[in-house]
């Protein structure tokens, strides 16, 4: 996604980088089957390297079940003071007997 929308699209926005960490033991989100389990992960699994600030921030996910990683990631942003308000964007997504996430 992130190949598409720097070179295809030619789009010239600034960014906040967000650095997904893969230790020795990986756990996809997809593979975890509670909410719990899938906020917990993410909160472990994605670190915030940028010291960008903007009033609003969007994040693109190729693929959204629960929503944790995108509200994991928006908590970190505000947390850090990058941005003040977060709005998430999926290319697709599915349900799967999840409550989804909708509020940071």
């Amino acid at each position: 996604m992130k190949m598409v929308l720097e070179s295809e699209l030619a789009l010239s926005l600034a960014r906040i980088r967000v650095d997904k960490l893969i230790g020795d033991i990986r756990v996809p989100q997809k593979t975890l089957k509670k909410l719990n389990d899938r906020i917990e992960n993410a909160q472990h699994t994605f670190v915030v390297s940028s010291v960008a600030k903007f009033q609003t921030t969007l994040i693109i996910d190729d693929a959204v079940g629960s929503g944790a990683s995108i509200n994991q990631i928006a908590c970190k942003l505000k947390k850090a003071q990058n941005t003040r308000k977060v709005i998430g964007f999926a290319v697709t997504g599915s349900l799967n007997d999840f409550e989804i996430i909708s509020e940071v």
